[in-house]
């Protein structure tokens, strides 16, 4: 139990250093979290429309019409009209989008590389091990949280 609660002591330690190096990255380029969350998304799985993006980023449709008329504004994203079905706008990242989303990412990883280059190959695995099944309970999380 002992090792738990180093572990747990230790997340609420990160917790707040990880918001503020968010933080710090956000106002750099201009970017709320909201905004960001949607433009990595976009990055993450393509084109999706108003609709998905609202139950994805688990807000209102309007709130996702306000992130999305800002980040248009910023040519971050655009809208595009479906193919099939007019009623649908779908989003879409710009390629200044891309690289926003990029570099917030690349300082991410940055920081993350720092830490895991100070273990051995054995504790990589270990630590590769704990991201995939800590990605994993996420997803599960959050698909609950999206049915109830």
């Amino acid at each position: 139990m002992i090792a738990r609660e180093q572990f747990a002591a230790h997340f609420r330690e990160i917790h707040p250093k990880f918001s503020r190096f968010y933080v710090h990255i956000l106002q750099s380029v201009d970017l709320s979290l909201p905004q960001y969350a949607l433009l990595n998304q976009l990055a993450l799985v393509g084109s999706i429309s108003m609709t998905e993006a609202s139950g994805k980023l688990q807000i209102t449709k309007p709130a996702v019409t306000n992130l999305v008329d800002r980040l248009e504004e910023k040519k971050f994203l655009k809208r595009l009209p479906h193919p099939d079905d007019r009623r649908i706008i779908l989003l879409s990242l710009l390629p200044k989008g891309e690289k926003i989303i990029a570099r917030i990412q690349a300082a991410s990883l940055e920081l993350l590389l720092k830490a895991y280059d100070r273990f051995n190959e054995t504790e990589h695995a270990i630590i590769s091990r704990f991201y995939a099944t800590l990605s994993k309970t996420m997803d599960e999380i959050a698909s609950r949280t999206k049915n109830e």
